[in-house]
């Protein structure tokens, strides 16, 4: 799945990345897949929300590096925007009405056009 991806490949390398904070993250990573697997894109969006609260408390304790803090968020506003489209409710075509029959029972000789008769 496209959603996990982005986010995972953000948070596999561990070069500027707590181990603790690495198995957090990737923990939240899976949950938002999986909700956004089974089409629930509310709770999706709700776990991705609390991964932005956990990446934030993250960065500004050093337990994730700046550059990969960047390339992580880059992941979840790429997430982010895919749940938002995902979420929004596909527009019902409305259908258009058929001719209606009335009735009319052919009596007239219709429209005798500008001729004036």
């Amino acid at each position: 799945m496209a959603l996990a991806a982005a986010l995972l490949a953000g948070c596999a390398q561990k070069t500027d990345l707590d181990s603790g904070a690495a198995s957090t993250l990737q923990a939240s990573v899976r949950a938002v897949a999986g909700l956004a697997a089974s089409n629930d894109y509310s709770a999706a969006i709700d776990a991705l929300d609390a991964l932005q609260v956990e990446l934030d408390k993250d960065l500004s304790s050093g337990l994730v590096g700046a550059d990969r803090g960047a390339r992580i968020q880059a992941a979840i506003d790429l997430v982010r925007a895919d749940l938002a489209i995902r979420s929004s409710p596909t527009p019902t075509p409305t259908p258009t009405p058929g001719p209606t029959k009335g009735h009319d029972k052919g009596g007239d000789k219709g429209d005798k056009g500008n001729d004036g008769q």
